[in-house]
């Protein structure tokens, strides 16, 4: 072999060698998606694209390892039921919200449907936006035992005849997010993003309710319910998330869901609106385009959290009840009653 040729084969095994310690430190980076490193190696020079594809490189690896089974599912506009009818996302300032916290820094909540609590940070309805993003763009249901998962998850939820948990999962990366959302790409709306995430990571319930076994079957009684438990890594252009929702909520979206129109929630600029919306959803049938008379307008307020002064309530929620309209949600739509020997109520029609 002659010398020419022999530095060329050096100098490509040196290529390929770099080639390989550059993937392996990409891979060791994403290995473990659900834990965040405590240093993390620089990726610049990668897209989100190719980190989000890295990371799907690694959660199918585990599932060929036989940790556990990865079912795709379709995208569809939903919420469960259950949540268009408690007060877990307040149409009201964060700030506000302290003013109903118990002793443990708590939210609690009666409603017609049930009642409980709320720990973890405050949620807004742009939280809700955005948990409903996260569900929007979950692409993979996982089944496999409660350890093995890529976020483990507590003995507090049931396991199937087979030892089996169930989760939804997404992987995705903020751009999406505010894709999802028709947000502007920029710096401050990134962190408004990351700071809902870390929110909704942080929520857990506790429920009675007047359909227990309906909705909390596949849960232990009086346990600690979290909606979503999220890991994510931040890079200089983007980040890259992973989010897994608790089996409860996964159960909730395949059997107890209400259908919500995603094109006329965007349209909504309101929290009011929007969390009238959520509400109405799950009591306005779909089929039946009748006028429907509601609960009490007080009750309504319970159970989506809202608070104003009483002299404003009425006026309020005819605000409301014109954005509704105004999106396409409502055909018509007005308050009955005088509040006094007549409670206030809705009536209804959707379009």
């Amino acid at each position: 072999m002659s010398t020419g040729l022999a530095n060329k084969l050096n100098e490509l095994g040196l290529k390929v060698a770099e080639r390989s310690n550059e993937r392996q430190s990409i891979e060791s980076e994403l290995e473990d998606i659900a834990q965040v490193p405590p240093q993390k190696k620089s990726t610049n020079g990668l897209t989100s694209n190719k980190l989000v594809e890295l990371a799907e490189e690694s959660l199918y690896q585990n599932e060929q390892l036989g940790l556990f089974d990865a079912i795709p599912i379709a995208s569809k506009n939903a919420l469960p039921t259950l949540l268009t009818r408690i007060p877990l996302f307040m149409p009201i300032p964060k700030a506000k919200q302290k003013e109903f916290l118990d002793d443990d820094n708590a939210l609690p909540f009666e409603t017609p449907f049930g009642e409980g609590k709320r720990y973890g940070a405050n949620l807004c309805v742009f939280d809700e936006d955005v948990m409903y993003c996260l569900s929007r763009l979950s692409k993979k249901r996982l089944s496999g035992e409660r350890n093995k998962l890529p976020i483990s998850v507590p003995i507090t939820y049931k396991s199937d005849e087979k030892g089996k948990v169930h989760v939804n999962a997404v992987l995705c990366t903020v751009s999406e997010i505010l894709k999802e959302l028709e947000l502007s790409d920029g710096g401050r709306e990134r962190k408004r993003i990351i700071e809902s995430i870390e929110r909704l990571s942080s929520a857990t319930l506790v429920l009675k309710l007047n359909k227990h076994d309906r909705y909390l079957g596949h849960c232990e009684i009086g346990k600690a319910i979290k909606l979503l438990d999220v890991e994510w890594q931040r890079y200089s252009t983007d980040g890259i998330i992973y989010g897994q929702f608790s089996p409860v909520f996964t159960y909730w979206l395949e059997e107890e869901y209400t259908y919500v129109d995603w094109d006329i929630r965007k349209k909504l600029k309101t929290s009011l609106a929007k969390a009238l919306h959520r509400y109405l959803s799950g009591q306005l049938s779909n089929r039946n385009k009748e006028l429907t008379k509601l609960n009490k307008l007080d009750d309504i307020a319970l159970s989506i959290g809202y608070s104003c002064r009483k002299s404003s309530m009425k006026k309020n929620f005819k605000k409301a009840l014109e954005e509704l309209k105004s999106a396409g949600y409502l055909l018509d739509a007005d308050i009955t009653g005088t509040g006094r020997a007549e409670s206030f109520r809705i009536l209804a029609i959707k379009a």
